[in-house]
């Protein structure tokens, strides 16, 4: 694998990631979107951010058949 597709997954990864933190701040804050992006911007919503793209990458590794 080369690092320009390694780093791509990882920041594609991460991005979707926020998309995702993003919509839950949205649905808690009662579909009030700068509410959300001002949540979702917080410590706990980058920490969730940072653990699901963790997840999403090591999900991948697992798949692929590990690292080698």
């Amino acid at each position: 694998m080369s690092i320009s597709f390694v780093l791509g997954n990882l920041f594609g990864r991460a991005l979707l990631s926020f998309a995702l933190v993003w919509v839950a701040c949205w649905l808690a804050s009662r579909l009030d979107w700068r509410t959300a992006l001002a949540s979702s911007r917080r410590w706990y919503g980058l920490l969730s951010v940072a653990v699901l793209t963790l997840l999403g990458m090591g999900s991948a590794i697992v798949s692929a058949g590990g690292v080698r």
